[in-house]
């Protein structure tokens, strides 16, 4: 009996994003001026994401009030030196 080498198929990692038709039109812009598709446009965005501090993650995702962001970004500059 010959044994069969099992292949994997690698899955695409999909990520369904909902934007409001002005955002959509924004990223379709930013993309065309740059000539970039979507998904390489965001993959490089979430790549850069999540090479960031926590710290700055909670800057970026609107986690620290506003009143607090400057000098928590002050800190964070501070840190990286």
């Amino acid at each position: 009996m010959a044994k069969h080498k099992l292949t994997e198929r690698k899955r695409p990692n999909i990520v369904s994003v909902h934007l409001s038709p002005q955002g959509k039109a924004a990223l379709d812009k930013a993309c065309n001026d740059r000539g970039m598709t979507i998904k390489s446009l965001l993959g490089r965005l979430i790549d850069w994401f999540v090479e960031q501090d926590k710290t700055s993650q909670a800057i970026l995702l609107g986690q620290v009030e506003a009143r607090d962001v400057t000098s928590v970004a002050d800190l964070v500059r501070h840190r990286s030196k």
